[in-house]
């Protein structure tokens, strides 16, 4: 639940200044609300979604990429023979 902190308090250990929105879970919220350290607070606006960027065009290399070389596989002279 998202509350405003209406004092200063300690949550869980953290200090929590006066002014702040925080996230609690329910109990914890319902608790400062009932001591009056704290007031509901509706839900914060989800942010604008940046707009999405089309990638820059990216230039072709100077020279043409080569063949990979083909690579012969074990012989039967690298093997040991028993």
């Amino acid at each position: 639940m998202r509350v405003e902190i209406l004092r200063n308090v300690m949550i869980s250990g953290e200090p929590a200044s006066a002014g702040s929105f925080v996230e609690l879970e329910d109990a914890a919220a319902m608790l400062l609300i009932g001591m009056g350290k704290a007031a509901y607070a509706p839900a914060a606006p989800a942010p604008a979604p940046e707009p999405i960027k089309e990638p820059e065009p990216v230039e072709a290399p100077a020279c043409p990429p080569t063949k990979p070389v083909s690579r012969r596989g074990r012989t039967s002279s690298s093997t040991p023979k028993d």
